[in-house]
Order: C-alpha cells, then structure tokens, then sequence
C-alpha cells in the first residue's frame, strides 16, 4: 500500500493594513518644525522622510550635507555613514566639520563606514535598528556603499515607517541610471545641487533654491544669479 503525502501547510499570511480617509486626515503627525531658510527649501518635513542629493564634483554638495547634518542636531541625533573620504576620518571631513560648525556635536554627530551587507561587520541596517539610534542617517554614497534597489527597498521599507521612523539622506554622484532614477523619484525631498546652490522639490512645502556659498554661485551662474535663487531658472528645468 502506498503511503499518502500530506501536503505542506503553507504558514498562514499576515493581514495588512487598511486605513480610513478619516483616519489618514485625523491621525497626528511627527513633523520636524524647521525654520528659516531650511523650512524655505525643505519644508516641514515628516519624521519618515526620504532625502535624495545629487550634484557633480566640487559644487558645493559636501557642504549642504554638513550644514544640513549640523542644522538637524537641533532634532535629533545623526548618523553619517561615509564610503568615501577614508570612512569619514579625513583632513578635508575635519574642514568640513569646523566650516558648518559641527566640531562641539560629539554626543549629536557620529561618522562611520558601515557596510549594507556583511557577515563579519555590523550593518547599516543593523546599527539603524538598535534602541536610542539615530533619528537620521546619511548614506554618502549609494554608489560607494553598492546599494542595490532590493537593499534600498528594505531599507526604506524597514526603518522609513510613519510611527517610529527614520529620515533617511541618500548622497548620489552626478549619474542619472535607472537605479538613481528611481530613488530620486522615490523620496520625498529631491535636491540637485550645481554651482554653490540646491534646487530643491519637497513634497513638505519649501521648495525655494538654497544658497550654500554666495561668492562662488555669483561666480558660476553670473548674470542667471538672480534668477536661480528666486527659483526662475535651472538647467534642464521648465518655468
């Protein structure tokens, strides 16, 4: 006689979450109330936000970073997981941290290079998941660290949640691919920074140019100055 196989029982599928309009319109929100020329650009953005920067070499994209990283002290503590620039523990880093006025953030401020994936290293992720980590995290650069769509996904999917989630801030070079393309398109606050200036599209309000050096963005953008800070040009962009 043959003995009958019983069929894998397949483990029964978590519910997932369905919300009301009410509910979405009522539920209250854990915003970071930025001010000045950081809510001019930025807006008031959520505690969840994903942030995309890009620009090419020598535009002023480090310095944003530094001055946005030392801004963010005021609400909460920041994580800066640096692949390039030796891990972070770098002359031009050490400049960089006395120019955006970071040097007396030591209990605010911690750099590292951890990797995405590893079997010997603590991860990205993991050091993202612990208690009392940090409330915003840097990943400078997607390209340095190798961060593929599915890792970016978990990412994001993991630690980005409206309740108790994360900012996280992807630095990106100057390349446009389908990878770099679909997380630009993904976050909610995209900057693009050329010539000491960040053109900003936030989806927390803001929005307006942030100049990050004046003497070298009148420099570079010469008699199109004005209209770049005041929002009315930018290459590759329709008014």
């Amino acid at each position: 006689m043959e003995s009958v196989v019983k069929a894998e029982k397949l483990p029964k599928k978590k519910k997932i979450k369905v919300l009301r309009p009410s509910q979405i319109v009522s539920k209250e929100r854990n915003i970071y109330p930025l001010e000045g020329i950081f809510h001019d650009s930025f807006g008031r953005p959520e505690r969840h936000a994903k942030w995309f920067i890009t620009g090419p070499s020598f535009a002023g994209k480090s310095s944003l970073i530094f001055t946005l990283c030392n801004y963010l002290t005021h609400f909460g503590i920041v994580d800066y997981n640096n692949h390039e620039e030796a891990g972070g523990d770098s002359e031009t880093v050490a400049h960089k941290i006395i120019q955006s006025g970071m040097q007396d953030k030591d209990g605010k401020v911690r750099l590292y290079k951890a990797p995405i994936e590893s079997d010997y290293y603590e991860t990205f992720g993991e050091r993202l998941m612990k208690k009392k980590s940090a409330d915003f995290a840097v990943l400078d650069s997607i390209q340095h660290a190798e961060l593929s769509k599915k890792q970016y996904l978990q990412l994001t999917d993991s630690l980005c949640q409206p309740r108790k989630g994360k900012s996280l801030i992807f630095i990106s070079h100057w390349v446009k691919n389908d990878f770099t393309k679909f997380v630009k398109h993904d976050c909610d606050i995209k900057i693009e920074v050329m010539g000491f200036v960040a053109y900003v599209e936030s989806r927390y309000g803001g929005s307006k140019p942030f100049l990050i050096w004046e003497e070298g963005a009148k420099k570079y953008w010469r008699k199109k100055y004005k209209d770049v800070l005041e929002g009315k040009y930018w290459p590759g962009k329709k008014k």
